[in-house]
């Protein structure tokens, strides 16, 4: 669709990758794109994933954590990643964005939504460790999160996470890792889906028709 609303001699566009994505979407984008293009247009394509939480998402966009663009690595791609970060600088530092290669932005959105459910996974196992040993699990997350190399953030035991972004991103990982023949990786991921699951099941009591629901939206695991 884009390739069919560009003219002839169009010149140089660019075409920038926002959603979470599985890892080299922006290069099929840039292949459906390249092979569709019309005479004296080339495309270059960006990707720049979001880090927008629920509640807090407008707050996030005018003051982000850091910006990624992600673009090919030669004088075309370094172009078009410099017109985007141009757009940014209206309002965001210039230290805060980084510019990488576009495997390195992609494969950062999925990591980051992982590491977070893999922290909520993490303190939900010390819950159980407290209630069997007798100590107090808010006050251990407290604890814990005085370490400055761990912070307080995403340290309140729970039901577990919910929503669809974590679980799909860690299925997104599984599945690159399984493609790549790192069974290892993959196994370790499936793992905290498998234990946000329990703790679901234990705390709530419910069935996890959930779980399946999204295991056969997303490339369909049985995890």
């Amino acid at each position: 669709m884009i390739a069919d609303t560009v003219g002839e001699g169009a010149g140089k566009k660019i075409v920038v990758e926002k959603s979470t994505v599985p890892v080299r979407a922006a290069e099929s984008i840039s292949h459906i794109l390249s092979r569709n293009s019309k005479p004296g247009v080339s495309y270059q394509v960006l990707s720049n994933p979001e880090f927008l939480a629920e509640g807090t998402a407008i707050a996030d966009l005018l003051s982000p954590d850091r910006v990624l663009i992600g673009g090919e690595q030669n004088d075309e791609g370094k172009e078009a990643i410099e017109a985007l970060k141009e757009v940014y600088q209206h309002w965001v530092p210039e230290e805060r964005i980084m510019a990488m290669n576009t495997w390195s932005s992609e494969l950062s959105k999925l990591a980051a939504n992982a590491f977070l459910a893999q922290r909520i996974s993490s303190i939900n196992t010390m819950s159980a460790l407290c209630e069997a040993t007798g100590a107090d699990v808010s006050e251990v997350a407290e604890a814990i999160g005085r370490d400055t190399r761990i912070g307080p953030k995403f340290l309140q035991a729970s039901v577990g996470f919910g929503g669809s972004c974590f679980q799909k991103d860690i299925l997104n990982l599984v599945y690159i890792s399984e493609c790549l023949n790192l069974p290892e990786v993959a196994e370790y991921w499936a793992q905290v889906i498998k234990y946000n699951k329990q703790v679901f099941q234990e705390n709530c009591g419910m069935p996890l028709q959930y779980y399946h629901r999204q295991e056969n939206l997303y490339f369909g695991f049985r995890i």
